[in-house]
C-alpha cells in the first residue's frame, strides 16, 4: 500500500517571537504520531516579520488522509490556520 504525502501550510494569526514559532512546532512534533511521519518543517518568511511553517506529513493510505492532522495543527496556541496546500502519492 502506498502513501499520501501532503504539504500543510502552517500560520500564525500575528508576528510572533522566535520562541513562540519554535514552541508551535514542538506541538506539531507531539501531534503527529504514528502510522502517520512527520518529514520536514521549514520557516517560511512571508510579509513584514510573520513567518509560517511548511509542514510535510506522510500518512498511510488507509490511515485517514492529511486534513486530520491539519485540523488538529489548526487548534494550537498561536496557530490561526493550518492549510493543506499540496498531496502527492508514493
Amino acid at each position: 500500500m502506498g502513501e499520501v504525502i501532503g504539504l500543510i501550510r502552517v500560520m500564525p494569526g500575528e508576528v510572533i517571537e522566535d520562541d513562540r514559532l519554535q514552541k508551535i512546532i514542538e506541538k506539531i512534533k507531539e501531534l503527529v504520531k504514528p502510522p502517520a511521519k512527520l518529514g520536514n518543517i521549514e520557516i517560511k518568511p512571508v510579509a513584514f516579520g510573520l513567518k509560517g511553517l511548511n509542514v510535510t506529513v506522510a500518512v498511510p493510505d488507509d490511515a485517514g488522509g492529511i486534513d486530520p492532522i491539519a485540523e488538529k495543527i489548526a487548534e494550537i496556541e498561536d496557530v490561526d490556520s493550518a492549510e493543506v496546500t499540496d498531496v502527492g502519492r508514493t
